[in-house]
């Protein structure tokens, strides 16, 4: 499996539209062939800013690549529009391939 993550930080006040942004964007991941699912966390709050990660579960590097080169990829990032009024640094973005997998109630992998 694959693990596309990216590390946010959002400028401290915009935390809620940062987050409704999230839960009312129109995805069309579902669409995607080795799409399993997506995690979007909150971290700490500091003086100025909350640090977010989004992590983005494909059934390998080449699903998510072929996601990034979709014309639901740019569907999905254009209608957001201009977000760098929420951030205070760029999005970095970290792609993991998991070694091993460990769960409650299954054998290790």
């Amino acid at each position: 499996m694959y693990v596309a993550m990216t590390h946010f930080q959002i400028i401290l006040g915009q935390e809620k539209l940062f987050e409704t942004l999230w839960r009312e964007r129109e995805s069309y991941l579902e669409t995607m062939q080795g799409y399993r699912g997506l995690f979007l966390m909150r971290g700490v709050t500091e003086k100025d800013r909350t640090s977010y990660v989004s992590q983005f579960i494909w059934n390998s590097k080449e699903d998510f690549d072929a996601w990034t080169q979709s014309d639901a990829f740019i569907k999905a990032h254009l209608q957001f529009g201009d977000t760098s009024v929420l951030f205070t640094d760029k999005p970095v973005f970290e792609g993991l391939t998991i070694v091993m997998q460990e769960m409650v109630g299954k054998p290790r992998k």
